[in-house]
């Protein structure tokens, strides 16, 4: 959908992509959009009959410079579900019932990275988390991590710590994933 350039505080990288996702969640939630889920560490769900469906996606690039560390935040949001053979379900918008235009949902989605963005410089994560967890789609379900297709790890989900790491419940213990090439996946 867009790209944001944001100049970040440069103690405040952990969890910067959770807090996008919870922008738009919140910005979806205020177009009407009922059933917004968050996906660690970086998609936006809608709670469908058959479970959750993709409806966006966050991709962060960071860059530094003499003048600090800049974050290009893309935003990719389905306005219509997608008509490819997909690996997940995906839906669109107008599937969930979002009559309004582009540039409405755009200065929506806007107006609340905003507020977060001034609210994760002043306090990071750890100031947003609980309304992170409030959306989080698989709290306290079970869930594998996979790298490369392969199984890392497998435990029920608690959620997030207060840097946006995931906190897993395996045999060993809680364990602490970071962002990376792994994904998160229904059990």
């Amino acid at each position: 959908m867009f790209s944001l350039l944001w100049r970040l505080p440069p103690n405040r990288l952990a969890g910067l992509s959770l807090v996008v996702g919870l922008a738009v969640a919140q910005a979806l939630e205020g177009l009407g959009v009922a059933g917004v889920g968050l996906k660690w560490p970086n998609d936006i769900l809608l709670k469908t009959e058959a479970g959750f469906a993709k409806l966006a996606g966050i991709l962060i690039e960071l860059a530094s410079d003499r003048r600090g560390t800049q974050a290009v935040i893309g935003i990719g949001l389905n306005l219509m579900a997608p008509s490819a053979d997909l690996p997940q379900a995906a839906l669109g918008l107008a599937e969930a019932g979002v009559s309004a235009e582009r540039h409405e949902v755009l200065a929506a989605i806007l107006g609340e990275l905003a507020g977060t963005l001034d609210t994760f410089a002043g306090g990071g994560f750890k100031a947003l988390k609980a309304a992170w967890q409030a959306h989080h789609a698989w709290q306290d379900q079970p869930v594998r991590i996979i790298e490369d297709g392969r199984e890392l790890l497998a435990g029920r989900c608690l959620g997030v710590d207060d840097d946006g790491a995931l906190l897993l419940e395996t045999a060993a213990g809680i364990e602490r994933v970071f962002a990376g090439d792994v994904s998160l996946r229904p059990a």
